[in-house]
């Protein structure tokens, strides 16, 4: 876990491309549906769609403060 605390931000940098495959996914959901990303990372999927609620947590402190960060209206912890 300590390496992912030390190399969030390039990690973060290096992984902002969401996979078309999960895009899909997350497509398909009813509006407003409520989605919990655990593991978010960065939370590169936490506002593809607008029209969902997306909670993120995450093991990394770094990480989940950078998807909390590029995601104000997700709950992330």
């Amino acid at each position: 876990y300590e390496v992912y605390e030390k190399i969030a931000p390039h990690f973060s940098h290096t992984r902002y491309k969401p996979w078309p495959h999960v895009v899909k996914f997350l497509e398909s959901l009813e509006p407003y549906s409520i989605v919990g990303d655990i593991g978010c990372g960065n939370g590169k999927y936490l506002s593809v769609v607008k029209n969902l609620i997306t909670i993120g947590t995450d093991r990394s402190f770094n990480l989940s403060s950078i998807a909390a960060e590029k995601n104000p209206n997700s709950s992330v912890f």
